[in-house]
């Protein structure tokens, strides 16, 4: 089946800025910066550039999927590749750092989604259930009630949460299947309408960049402010956040910028060989395990850096491990291919639908 280069970039694009928000957080750049020194700022400024990344890739899901069926298959693939790496990886520190061995990770290892091994696949297969009801809704719902429901959800989930400290609607700051929902509702919008012809490459560029400045200016407006009054920083984050509007913004305008780009010759075939292994390269470098003894303040020595060497530092990290990751899923790809996962899935599907029909 022939890919869509546009959406298979941004998905690239969301990953390269996943990796940086970890580099940046738990590689210790952010915790070990001096506070309001040069590189403090300019690592607040990538982190903010890349906070986008998790509603980058509920905005795919709702922008690929709000017109399809939702396949059992799709999402058995999905547990086998999510088991096969909370296994792998688990082995492999139990094997070659035994001070990492416990009852509890190798009881977690057979149950990473209900364990919350990857917080972000747990939230998805919680969503991924009510899809085919999402979807069934926004078939059958008018542009005008769409468009007043999206607003009514911006004032109910990206503003009052900023200012009342109750989360009513358990958006838990993003990290939840409530808010991807929301996200998908903005994505699958975007496909219906056709909001691709409605802005060009540019003025999505712009956008993008108007929503970071604005994240980046609250965040040194409000820091300077409570400073002056508390005498130390408080609410500096507010609109830094995976539910801030700003935020939410910037990855929508940066995927308009991507559908508006013409990808064509070796551009598009690079595109499609590195877009198929982004998933794993999340799964890879975000196991706990790698988090903890690996990643966790692995970037500290960066800070101590002149700035311009710590900002190449932070691309050079992020492209390493998004290169070591790519060859781990790559071969991933290549043994369930030689074990002909896809053809087990099938069957498997088949015989749910078999007994769905005999229960129903």
């Amino acid at each position: 089946m022939k890919r869509a280069s546009d959406i298979d970039l941004f998905r690239i694009i969301a990953t390269l800025l996943v990796i940086v928000l970890h580099v940046l957080g738990k590689g210790g750049i952010l915790n070990n910066a001096a506070p309001d020194s040069a590189a403090y700022w300019t690592a607040w400024f990538l982190e903010i550039c890349a906070y986008c990344a998790v509603n980058c890739f509920a905005l795919i899901s709702g922008y690929v999927m709000a017109d399809k069926t939702v396949k059992a298959k799709r999402i058995i693939n999905l547990w086998l590749q999510v088991l096969f790496y909370s296994l792998l990886i688990t082995g492999l520190f139990f094997i070659f750092m035994p001070e990492t061995r416990s009852v509890k990770e190798l009881m977690l290892a057979f149950v990473p989604i209900t364990g919350r091994t990857w917080w972000y696949m747990s939230s998805y297969f919680a969503l991924f259930f009510f899809i085919p009801f999402l979807n069934s809704a926004i078939s059958h719902i008018s542009q005008t009630t769409y468009k007043k429901f999206l607003i009514a959800v911006l004032i109910g989930a990206c503003f009052i949460p900023r200012f009342v400290k109750v989360d009513a609607f358990t958006l838990n700051n993003g990290y939840s299947a409530v808010w991807l929902a929301v996200v998908y509702l903005f994505g699958a919008y975007i496909k219906k309408y056709d909001l691709r012809r409605k802005i060009t490459a540019l003025q999505s560029l712009l956008g993008y960049s108007v929503s970071i400045i604005l994240a980046f200016a609250s965040k040194f407006a409000i820091r300077f402010l409570t400073k002056k009054i508390y005498g130390e920083p408080r609410y500096e984050n507010i609109f830094v956040s995976f539910v801030s509007i700003t935020i939410l913004l910037s990855a929508i305008f940066l995927l308009m910028f991507c559908l508006n780009i013409k990808i064509s010759g070796w551009g598009a075939k690079l595109i499609n060989v590195f877009s198929p292994v982004t998933l794993g390269i999340y799964l890879v470098h975000v196991h706990p395990m790698v988090f903890e003894n690996i990643i966790k303040d692995a970037f500290v020595p960066f800070v101590h850096k002149p700035v311009a060497v710590m900002v190449l530092g932070v691309f050079a990290a992020t492209t390493v491990i998004f290169a070591l990751s790519s060859i781990v899923e790559w071969i991933r790809i290549l043994l369930f291919r030689m074990l002909r996962i896809d053809k087990l899935c099938e069957s498997a599907e088949n015989k749910l639908n078999c007994w769905f029909k005999k229960v129903l």
